[in-house]
């Protein structure tokens, strides 16, 4: 690890460069909006518990919470003039606290009928899986994961073989490394197969709890998301077979007629074609390493892709139906794009702010997707409190932790392109120190 001496003289040369060149007024004004926002979702966390719970999903509001600021922590800046230690110890400690064992099985079929296929599903050999979230648990599962992968490789004291201390017997005494893989098992044995599928259809994806025989658009994108995290921690197994298994839900689920995921058929079925549930796909692809094509297809990446883009600036009355508004919508956009194309790709270009609308740091920088997503963020947050307003049980809490998690450019995929904030950087020789500063890794 770098020392402190040494961030410190990056981050007065990355000054000196924003001084000389005028760099850097847009990522000051997101700066700005993570500072408040931050600020905005300390005061709000229930300091004698740890959590925060304003959807009733107490795990899922912590967890996303707890990522905005441990993505913030991994910036070379961290937390600037700020000291969140004790928060994010209490939503840690929450969060083991309220984790739920699982039993499971050591092996499970994946084929059927006369040619069982057993292939282990319990990594660490203790027959026990972890959730959170009760008859959501995939969801929320999905949502922990990611905080306590980062909260291992954030400079706050915790390694994978930190041990737990807690009263809940189910993670006491144990060390990060083998709680998270005990929730990635959730996943890994939870996964809908062959021979438990309710149709063929659902083959690879997972529902709302483990093992159920169902899969859907909006839920599986969690499962690949939750494990996409989980395998960066090393220690952590994630088998190969989850993400060939995951293979036959990418396929299924692709609407043939518009390129977009649908919910339970692929054009729809309970729910409809929407941005949120097509970005999910997009993390699946990611995570599986699959494009979505195969002989005889002609849906796959290009195609979801091609979707996003026709639908970017759809609202659909800010429900998550659409795009821009709504924060389950945008957070699932994000996710999917930043793990599939990065936050400089180039395959959206319908955007959200014209050319004399766009806010730049310089008028030659070239605008993107996130670029388009930022300006929104930073346009629409309450300017005086620090939060974005929440829809329905996405509440203020979820709105501001995933716009801070975006605005923080926060890593999904297995990429290591630099971020666009980085690279103004590269004509003092300072891109490699600030790539190594925000402890970016290859998941």
């Amino acid at each position: 690890m770098k020392s402190k001496a040494f961030w410190k003289a990056s981050i007065v040369a990355t000054a000196a460069l924003v001084a000389m060149s005028s760099q850097a007024s847009t990522e000051a004004q997101k700066q700005a909006a993570i500072d408040s926002g931050l600020a905005w979702l300390a005061s709000q966390q229930n300091t004698a518990s740890g959590y925060w719970c304003e959807s009733g999903y107490c795990a899922a509001d912590t967890s996303s919470a707890l990522l905005a600021f441990i993505e913030q922590k991994n910036k070379p800046g961290g937390w600037g003039s700020a000291d969140y230690s004790a928060t994010v110890s209490r939503g840690l400690q929450y969060l083991m606290d309220t984790a739920s064992p699982l039993a499971i099985s050591a092996q499970k079929n994946i084929g059927t009928g006369g040619s069982p296929n057993l292939v282990a599903s319990d990594m660490n050999g203790n027959l026990k899986a972890l959730t959170w979230g009760g008859n959501e648990s995939t969801y929320v599962t999905g949502l922990v994961l990611p905080a306590l992968a980062r909260a291992t490789a954030a400079g706050l004291g915790i390694t994978p073989t930190t041990t737990v201390v807690s009263s809940n017997a189910a993670v006491n005494g144990r060390s990060y490394v083998d709680i998270i893989q005990d929730a990635a098992d959730a996943f890994i044995w939870g996964q809908t197969t062959q021979g438990n599928a309710a149709i063929p259809g659902f083959r690879g994806g997972w529902r709302y709890t483990p093992s159920t025989g169902q899969s859907d658009g909006s839920t599986a994108q969690w499962g690949a998301i939750g494990l996409t995290f989980a395998q960066s921690v090393p220690g952590v197994v994630v088998p190969q077979y989850v993400k060939d298994e995951l293979r036959f839900w990418i396929d299924y689920i692709q609407c043939s007629s518009n390129g977009g995921a649908g919910y339970d058929q692929p054009c729809g079925g309970s729910a409809p074609v929407t941005p949120s549930k097509t970005g999910g796909l997009l993390a699946s692809m990611a995570f599986a390493g699959y494009d979505g094509t195969k002989p005889g297809d002609t849906l796959g990446r290009t195609q979801a892709l091609n979707y996003l883009n026709s639908n970017w600036t759809s609202t659909a009355n800010s429900t998550w139906e659409g795009n821009f508004g709504h924060p389950y919508a945008m957070w699932s956009v994000y996710k999917g794009l930043e793990a599939e194309i990065g936050l400089t790709g180039t395959a959206i270009d319908n955007f959200m702010y014209g050319a004399a609308a766009q806010v730049k740091d310089n008028a030659s920088d070239p605008w993107n997707w996130w670029e388009d997503y930022s300006q929104y963020l930073v346009n629409s947050q309450n300017a005086a409190s620090g939060y974005w307003n929440g829809y329905s049980y996405w509440g203020r809490q979820l709105s501001t932790a995933w716009a801070i998690n975006i605005l923080n450019a926060t890593q999904i995929g297995d990429h290591n392109a630099p971020e666009p904030g980085t690279l103004a950087l590269i004509g003092l020789g300072l891109a490699a120190a600030t790539a190594a500063g925000r402890r970016r890794k290859a998941l």
